[in-house]
């Protein structure tokens, strides 16, 4: 991957997070003479946290975790833990087991309390109670106030984990939860080895800004006494750090000190477990460990993931039916479901799930495996030893590496899934796959609602595509596909995690005054150095995110473009065209590298400019970080269905509705023309009108420099007065262009001597050319020779009832050249009519009107100053403006300018 940046805001603001906390624990690691401190970890799991608060999996009737207390027990000693507790949810059920066994332990639990005003459940971790308290204390749940001033007057000390992290998206959080957290709490958790660096920063910041005055103000403000929560206004909040492992991979890695005056004399009369919960009770701890970002979460998700698929049971239709949850979440459960047991089919997959779940406890796979193995596979056994050998390195290092191997055998499993696809081509299935256009696959795309059907197939349905063999392909992909899917499942799933209530974080950071997450958009799109009109509007609006220095970059897939200021480049997997798409070439982009430059890049918003593979990249990001994602709308697919294939309007209304899915999961779409912003508001798309934004194209100023072309070097027996029509764009149907040639023979009639000039390439030009072969063609040209073509000939042609805008139209403005076209969609929006050009209704009423132009000389010089006049208001300044406005980055664009002007 080409990065367009080396020193990124992102990577300042990232930085900045590091050193703040950098020093954050440096200051702990020298709070306490360590001879006298006993190390704990204040906050990990094993198998006894059986039900867990993430709905999916209660509706799944998942654990939260298989590891059993024994090897978490051994985790925690290797990691050199003096006292051991282990934290499950609502029950201590491993703590008694443990002290009933003869170890010593430190009793506790993570108890799920809730907060009625919020309906919000947060959990408490809860340290040295009774068997008798414990039920007491379950009972107490319900309601947080209860249970903590239960505690309190018990003199059982109680720690807030990740305060800002929360198990469900709720609107109803506010700031003022966390002013009666700040008078209901002495001890929070800041450090926690499964949140990101962002969350703990901030939580380290808001705590140390929790002054006296502040907390005696929220407890009046709220009505509550921090003494009935055991609570002193005028001692500073106690910090603590826990690795909130469920895995049984970081646990003990971060942790808490605890601080003992003359530790070694107490512990000939003391148990360490009695000595550690005195400690947590005085507020004697001090932080240890590593905060990562979501690698240590992706990580345990990863593992979780791999015993899932090895362990899951079918949860029952009926359970996941009757569960709570919104019907989507049921949905996504029974796809989820039904996946992970159809791998349990697969042997392969299986057997590879185990090893990664091996290899992250430190375990290779067997010598042998590598020459047993598919030779196609082989890299999957390689990435797996090299996580194996690092197991028992430095924390860091694994956790790199780790992140590093899932990256690449994502790339490496996606590419052996196109090598795959391609061999189909190799054969007899290519005269089959060359004829599954566009039309065929609307016509085929849908899911059978009879479930015998969608699950077993029918005979009709295993080869229906063009007699093209589906299942084959399937049974090949298997095995890849499923992989990826779980790595990629793991990747989005951390991630999505940590920021599910990103607003919130971000309201947050305002109320603290510190540590803002940037504002930044990452444009993605499948095309911007190719020959189309697309393309060429979008490089100059990166041109001029460039020279403003606007809060955007720029994303493409491309196999040879080269990184620039404000324009990243990943190279392709793969790439293909379809026929009905001439020339434009479709690049399958590597989804996980595209994540990490979102991330690394220090975006927080994401558009997307096409519909190809793209626009799914867009979606995966939005859902990925949770962030707001917008959708530039160039192409009316609908009219360019309709004009090239011959799908009728139920098979086009197919298409229609999914488009309407499409689009309404952004938050908003530019469109380019009043017409289509009327659609997409209207009865048929259904889009909110204060999500659709009308926008447009610019253009650049006129170019003194350029010379007008002679007619005469264009047609040798032409002279000055010869009257020549320009055409240019996309050869193609949709485009119109079969108009010319009557259009052209209508003129002749009254206008023997006209001339036609058409510019540009496509699947229509050689018929066009049998059409009309007095016509000249050019190919495709560049901007300086079309800048000279509209200097010199006469009129601009534009037959098309597809284009959402014309950027050819606003072009020819600018160098005086009038245009004519159909009054509808983008024309419609910029000719005024009779003034710098004609809006017509057929072929008819556009050749007299082009007969019109040619017998008055006067009319024809006052259009081509209006013209000019008319393309000023297409200029980039106000366009971006407004664009930049309508995704919420005016004020950090505001920033800039003022940065430029200083």
């Amino acid at each position: 991957m080409i990065n367009s940046f080396s020193a990124s805001e992102m990577s300042e603001f990232r930085r900045a997070l590091r050193i703040e906390f950098d020093e954050y624990l440096e200051h702990e690691a020298n709070k306490y003479d360590r001879k006298n401190c006993l190390k704990i970890d204040l906050h990990c799991h094993d198998f006894n946290s059986d039900k867990p608060d993430e709905l999916w999996g209660r509706i799944l009737s998942l654990p939260e975790t298989w590891l059993k207390t024994k090897k978490l027990v051994k985790c925690l000693t290797q990691n050199g833990c003096d006292v051991v507790t282990v934290t499950n949810h609502n029950n201590a059920r491993s703590c008694w087991e443990l002290l009933d066994s003869g170890h010593d332990v430190l009793v506790a639990a993570e108890f799920t309390c809730f907060f009625p005003e919020y309906n919000l459940f947060v959990h408490v971790l809860t340290y040295g109670f009774t068997r008798q308290q414990e039920k007491i204390l379950n009972n107490k749940r319900e309601n947080i106030y209860d249970f903590l001033r239960y505690a309190a007057s018990c003199n059982i000390p109680v720690i807030l984990p990740h305060p800002l992290y929360f198990y469900t998206r709720n609107d109803k959080i506010d700031l003022t939860l966390f002013e009666k957290l700040a008078v209901m709490f002495q001890r929070f958790e800041v450090l926690n080895g499964q949140r990101d660096l962002w969350q703990s920063v901030l939580t380290l910041n808001w705590a140390k800004s929790l002054t006296p005055e502040k907390i005696i103000k929220y407890a009046r403000k709220h009505g509550l006494d921090p003494a009935e929560f055991d609570v002193d206004p005028y001692k500073p909040k106690i910090l603590s750090g826990g690795s909130d492992c469920h895995m049984g991979i970081f646990a003990g890695q971060c942790g808490s000190y605890l601080y003992v005056p003359d530790l070694k004399e107490k512990l000939r009369y003391s148990r360490p477990s009695e000595l550690a919960l005195e400690a947590i009770r005085n507020g004697n701890l001090s932080s240890y460990g590593h905060v990562a970002e979501n690698q240590k979460l992706n990580i345990a998700l990863l593992d979780y993931f791999s015993q899932v698929a090895t362990k899951i049971k079918d949860p029952g239709l009926l359970r996941i039916l009757f569960h709570r949850g919104e019907v989507s979440d049921k949905v996504a459960c029974f796809a989820l479901s039904n996946l992970l047991l159809e791998m349990q089919k697969h042997k392969n997959t299986q057997k590879f799930f185990e090893f990664v779940h091996d290899a992250l406890q430190g375990k290779k796979p067997g010598k042998l495996l590598k020459w047993k193995i598919n030779k196609d596979y082989r890299f999957c056994v390689k990435q797996l030893e090299k996580i194996a050998d690092c197991r028992s390195g430095p924390p860091e290092v694994f956790i790199n590496t780790v992140n590093q191997t899932v990256t690449e055998l994502f790339t490496e499993l996606s590419r052996l899934v196109v090598q795959r696809v391609k061999k189909l081509t190799n054969s007899e299935n290519k005269k089959k796959l060359e004829t599954f256009s566009t039309e065929e696959i609307t016509r085929k795309f849908e899911i059978p609602s009879q479930l015998t059907v969608l699950l077993f197939g029918n005979k009709t349905t295993r080869a229906d595509m063009s007699g093209f063999d589906f299942s084959k392909l399937l049974d090949n992909l298997s095995f890849p596909v499923l992989i990826s899917l779980i790595l990629t499942g793991a990747t989005l799933g951390s991630t999505r995690l940590l920021y599910q209530n990103r607003n919130f974080l971000n309201d947050f950071a305002d109320h603290i005054g510190k540590n803002h997450h940037p504002k930044r958009a990452l444009y993605l799109t499948d095309t911007l150095r190719d020959k189309n009109g697309v393309s060429s509007s979008l490089s100059g609006k990166l041109a001029e995110i460039q020279a403003m220095d606007m809060p955007v970059d720029f994303l493409i897939c491309h196999a040879d473009a080269k990184a620039e200021p404000h324009l990243h480049v990943v190279r392709p997997l793969a790439s293909f065209s379809v026929p009905d798409f001439g020339e434009q070439e479709f690049r399958i982009p590597d989804l996980l590298e595209i994540a990490r430059v979102f991330y690394e890049g220090g975006y927080d918003r994401i558009v997307c400019s096409t519909e190809g593979p793209m626009a799914l990249v867009s979606l995966f990001i939005k859902h990925m970080f949770n962030v707001p994602s917008f959708f530039f709308m160039h192409t009316d697919w609908l009219d360019f269905i309709k004009n090239t294939t011959d799908l009728n309007v139920h098979e086009r209304d197919r298409l229609r509705r999914t488009l309407r899915v499409f689009y309404k999961q952004y938050a908003g779409v530019f469109v380019l023309n009043n017409e289509h912003r009327n659609w997409l508001t209207g009865h048929q798309m259904q889009l909110d009108e204060d999500r659709v934004y009308l926008t447009a194209h610019h253009t650049g100023k006129r170019d003194k420099s350029i010379k007008a072309v002679s007619k005469s070097r264009l047609f040798p027996d032409a002279h000055a007065n010869t009257p020549v029509l320009l055409f240019a764009g996309r050869l193609s149907k949709e485009k119109g262009v079969f108009d010319l040639p009557d259009i052209l023979a209508n003129v002749k009639q009254e206008i023997p001597d006209i001339r036609l000039v058409i510019a540009g390439t496509g699947p229509a030009e050689e018929a066009l050319k049998q059409e009309i072969p007095e016509a000249l063609f050019l190919g495709w040209i560049d901007k300086k020779r079309m800048a000279e073509l509209y200097s010199g000939l006469d009129l601009f042609v534009f037959p098309s009832r597809f284009d959402t805008f014309g950027n050819v139209i606003i072009e020819s403005f600018v160098y005086g050249m009038p245009a004519i076209a159909y009054d509808c969609k983008g024309p419609k929006d910029i000719i005024q009519h009779d003034v710098c050009g004609y809006l017509v209704n057929d072929i008819q009423q556009m050749s007299e009107h082009i007969i019109s132009h040619f017998s008055c000389e006067t009319k024809r010089i006052a259009m081509k100053q209006k013209a000019m006049l008319r393309a000023g208001n297409y200029q980039a300044g106000p366009i971006m403006q407004q664009f930049i406005h309508d995704m919420g980055l005016a004020d950090v664009q505001g920033q800039v300018e003022q940065r430029s002007v200083a």
